[in-house]
């Protein structure tokens, strides 16, 4: 008999790739494949994406990891689902979409958010959903439709969020978990179920938005069209994912309060475990935004800037240099020096932020970890050290989104015991760089 070894699957539907892993149990990288999101840019400075062009860039990434995988005799045992958020998919009667997805980053929205904070307001949204109104999130979208394509709208009785269509593709299941649904702007966080206020308020159909699903559950079996599709084998176990930002903090091990993860990409983002929602509104006016964690029991606060170590590209390509020549020339006084001495006093200014947002009575207990593009800048890494004063803990995790995601597709099947002990039966951040250190 020829012996097989267990693997589980992580997808990530995201803004710019689509990514398709497979780890071991233990948290090894198998097999990896990447496709470019699909997006459609319009002459109108409008975006979208097509769903059928989504879900086949979907499938051709898995095909390309189940043909891996079967090369090293390796047989998958769970899929689990990430991706972007405020954005989704409208579907009909017969389960096919009505309309193209609006990304996150569309803001065609701004009438519709106008409209919001004048009916509905600031505070009030924010003191039901924890997250205060923006052109970004996945209502307004919604209604958007409804306001200028209203045939489509009529016809719509299902909204899925992306993640949410790519498991319907995969197994059938018509639901969101709470960590996408925390970005719909209509979520009742404290009680955790969607808001009739404000369902009622912006006038949208009650019944277009899914069951709220825990992530890690267990939702369905891949069907034979799927499996034909992927490559992946029949019956095939779908486990419930949630956004893509949670699932990485899962997998960074942010999964318990105090804990705050620093996201240093071309923007950066900052993300934050607490044991329940503050909703007293001091987190408001910084628009400090929270959710459901996708561990049970946990909620999140959210935050960021649009230009991190993106404003060194931008730098770089102005002055003509290379990236290993603009950190040499930053070790000296300067442009160079002066721009990351920028990026990481914005940076650092926001990190405490959410230290404050963590409400502790000790702060300094606070830990900094820290991933992305902008870990491997030393002077920045340094100044972030110095200015904060505290060590910064770098995990040697690749592909965060799509291990956190397959983290809870092995909760979901009982290989772990539960998805807030996966991080350390899987044992996937035994290794990490202290920096900062004495």
């Amino acid at each position: 008999m020829t012996h097989t070894s267990p693997a589980l699957l992580g997808l990530d539907v995201g803004t710019t790739g689509i990514k398709a892993v497979a780890f071991s149990p233990g948290g090894e990288e198998l097999a990896k494949a990447i496709e470019p999101t699909p997006t459609r840019h319009h002459t109108n400075g409008h975006a979208d994406y097509d769903p059928a062009e989504l879900w086949a860039a979907c499938c051709s990434a898995l095909r390309t990891v189940a043909h891996r995988l079967s090369e090293q005799q390796i047989e998958p045992v769970a899929l689990g689902c990430a991706s972007m958020s405020e954005a989704g998919v409208l579907l009909d009667a017969n389960l096919q979409p009505v309309y193209p997805i609006i990304p996150w980053f569309d803001y065609r929205t701004e009438p519709q958010i106008d409209w919001w904070r004048h009916h509905v307001g600031f505070d009030a949204t924010a003191a039901i959903c924890g997250v205060v109104p923006h052109p970004m999130f996945g209502m307004p979208k919604l209604m958007w439709i409804r306001d200028n394509e209203p045939e489509a709208y009529a016809r719509g009785r299902h909204w899925l969020n992306i993640g949410d269509y790519a498991e319907f593709r995969l197994c059938g299941a018509v639901s969101t978990d709470f960590s996408l649904a925390s970005r719909t702007l209509v979520l009742d966080l404290s009680n955790r179920c969607w808001s009739d206020e404000l369902i009622s308020a912006i006038g949208i159909r009650r019944g277009l938005l899914g069951e709220l699903v825990p992530a890690g559950t267990l939702v369905g079996q891949l069907h034979d069209e799927a499996a034909t599709d992927t490559g992946l084998p029949r019956n095939l176990p779908i486990v419930r994912g949630g956004q893509d930002h949670v699932c990485a903090a899962l997998a960074m091990g942010v999964s318990e309060p105090g804990v705050i993860l620093d996201s240093i990409g071309t923007a950066e983002a900052f993300f934050l475990a607490r044991t329940a929602p503050d909703m007293s509104g001091r987190l408001w006016p910084d628009e400090l935004n929270q959710g459901i964690h996708v561990v049970p029991d946990l909620t999140y606060v959210m935050t960021g800037t649009g230009d991190g170590a993106g404003r060194i590209d931008a730098h770089r390509a102005e002055v003509g240099l290379g990236f290993e020549r603009y950190l040499a020339a930053a070790e000296c006084p300067g442009p160079e020096q002066d721009m990351i001495e920028s990026l990481a006093v914005d940076g650092q200014a926001l990190f405490e932020k959410m230290v404050w947002a963590a409400g502790l009575d000790q702060p300094r207990q606070v830990r900094h970890v820290a991933t992305g593009g902008g870990t491997r800048i030393p002077r920045l890494m340094k100044r972030k050290r110095a200015i904060g004063g505290r060590v910064i803990q770098v995990p040697l995790v690749a592909e965060a989104t799509c291990l956190g995601a397959a983290m809870l597709a092995g909760a979901g099947i009982g290989m772990y015991s539960s998805v807030a002990a996966s991080v350390v039966e899987m044992g996937a951040l035994s290794s990490r760089l202290e920096l900062g250190q004495n």
